[in-house]
């Protein structure tokens, strides 16, 4: 099936656009979020896909999104997350299950049982289809893509001949952003997390704008990345462009300021996590960046293996940032020895654990 084929066009032109993508379960962060924009009759509200799975609640959120899409202003392209209840018979999917979680977990939280309380996975999927196969057919219908006058929106990406583009790559293709298409108008994409996308060495959850590629990357992060948030893009009725987002990470006062005069941050992402080290620190230690040949200082904690053979256990940032007395914070990991990962607004670092209240 071609994007073409599972294809709608849309005029927004003059009215205010709130676009988001990647829910991912999430529900009540979904409700603070358009709450915060102030979402109303007025706009647009254009749902980028991948509403369920990985978070808690894919269930409600599932319910909740076809709710809003009973309003003639909210739309909502599929992602690939959103195929669960297309994939409920597939040979794959038990093992999918074991490392991460979907909307068939939430069913059987639901009613109380396990895989193993069933006789075969065809009778678990039979029976999750007898209660939300209704969800099945309107995810079906959903397309693929939404185009407007200045926009594309597509949950992944899109290749040069956009309405030739298999549906597949449509909801999967990664990278999107570091790409160049022929459309003359801006492409908005979810499905790889924006922090991925690494400028001037920061961690950012941002949504990231290229104005050259006119690529559009609003994927926050949310139940993929540890620090991740939900964003959303805003289209104002003159076509300017702004961003909000939310995230669940709890608050911490700064209660010592901090300052760095002077740093050259370095920031990895997945799938890059190989490192070199020689001599472990018990605070920081320094190591090498296998594919970059990068030197930089890591947080111990970070350093996963042994034997010569070591990885970052998870994406990673050497920044500190600066914190101001009385100014509250994210935190993301309090685990680590002297040192806090916080999240000042969407950017994540490093600061002493001395200077927070928590």
């Amino acid at each position: 099936m071609k994007l073409k084929d599972k294809y709608m066009q849309l005029a927004i032109r003059g009215r205010r656009t709130i676009v988001i993508s990647d829910i991912h379960g999430e529900k009540a962060l979904f409700q603070q979020l358009l709450d915060q924009v102030g979402f109303s009759a007025d706009d647009i509200l254009i749902i980028g896909g991948d509403i369920i799975d990985k978070g808690q609640d894919s269930i409600g959120t599932m319910h909740y999104v076809f709710e809003l899409l009973k309003q003639p202003n909210v739309h909502m392209i599929e992602g690939n997350c959103d195929r669960i209840l297309e994939e409920l018979y597939e040979d794959w999917l038990y093992d999918y299950m074991a490392y991460r979680r979907t909307f068939v977990h939430d069913y059987l939280e639901k009613v109380g049982r396990t895989p193993a309380d069933y006789p075969s996975q065809q009778q678990l999927a039979d029976d999750i289809l007898a209660h939300y196969g209704h969800y099945r057919e309107q995810l079906a219908a959903l397309p693929t893509a939404i185009e407007t006058e200045d926009f594309l929106f597509v949950h992944a990406g899109v290749d040069d001949d956009y309405l030739e583009t298999d549906r597949e790559r449509a909801l999967s293709m990664p990278n999107f952003y570091k790409r160049h298409h022929q459309l003359d108008k801006y492409i908005v994409v979810g499905h790889y997390p924006a922090c991925n996308y690494v400028e001037g060495g920061l961690f950012s959850h941002a949504v990231k704008i290229n104005d050259t590629r006119k690529v559009i990357a609003i994927d926050g992060g949310n139940q993929v990345k540890p620090s991740g948030q939900l964003n959303a893009l805003i289209i104002e009725a003159d076509g300017s462009l702004k961003s909000e987002f939310v995230d669940a990470h709890p608050e911490a006062l700064v209660i010592q300021s901090f300052e760095v005069s002077y740093q050259t941050p370095h920031t990895f992402t997945y799938p890059e996590f190989d490192i070199m080290v020689e001599e472990i620190d018990p605070y920081f230690t320094l190591a090498v960046h296998s594919q970059s040949g990068t030197e930089f200082m890591v947080k111990t904690e970070y350093i996963q293996g042994d034997r010569g053979h070591y990885r970052l256990k998870d994406d990673y940032t050497d920044l500190f940032l600066d914190v101001e007395v009385g100014k509250r914070v994210k935190v993301v990991d309090d685990t680590c020895l002297g040192y806090i990962l916080i999240k000042k607004g969407s950017l994540v670092g490093w600061v002493p654990e001395e200077v927070l209240a928590h």
